[in-house]
């Protein structure tokens, strides 16, 4: 799909502060908010933008520690078991792996042994859960929420 440098742009500012009004991203781009108007409505419409949320500095809420799991599972219950996991509350992202594991799970909790008991409390009781390694992060220096990945400007 080919996206125009406006269209762009929209995507960019709207990342960085979802609640501008058409009003002032027009401002910003010296384009009619009409035309902004219609262009965000058309990327709702084509699921482009998914929704609107806020970002939170989850430290200052008691959420400290990203835990990183790689599951190796019984292959079979893929599915069944990646949408047990995506309901928990606690896991962020999840996606299907290649390499080492069948699953990798990050998870948000509020210390080491909050994490450690998610895990063995509600991932390790899984059934087709075979093994999995776990890591933690000790020091954040990027958490990143826009993504831009390779969009020209």
């Amino acid at each position: 799909m080919n996206f125009s440098n406006k269209f762009i742009q929209i995507i960019r500012i709207l990342q960085e502060d979802a609640k501008l009004s058409c009003k002032k991203i027009a401002k910003l781009l010296k384009t009619p908010a009409s035309t902004i108007h219609f262009r965000v409505k058309k990327m709702i419409e084509e699921k482009i933008i998914v929704r609107f949320s806020s970002v939170i500095d989850v430290g200052k809420l008691g959420y400290e520690t990203v835990g990183w799991v790689g599951l190796t599972i019984d292959p079979l219950k893929t599915d069944e078991i990646a949408n047990q996991i995506a309901n928990f509350e606690e896991v962020r992202m999840l996606s299907i792996a290649g390499g080492a594991h069948n699953l990798v799970v990050q998870i948000l909790s509020k210390n080491e042994k909050e994490l450690w008991n998610f895990i063995r409390e509600k991932i390790q009781t899984i059934d087709g859960v075979q093994n999995l390694d776990v890591s933690s992060s000790l020091k954040i220096f990027k958490w990143d929420t826009c993504y831009f990945f390779d969009l020209p400007r």
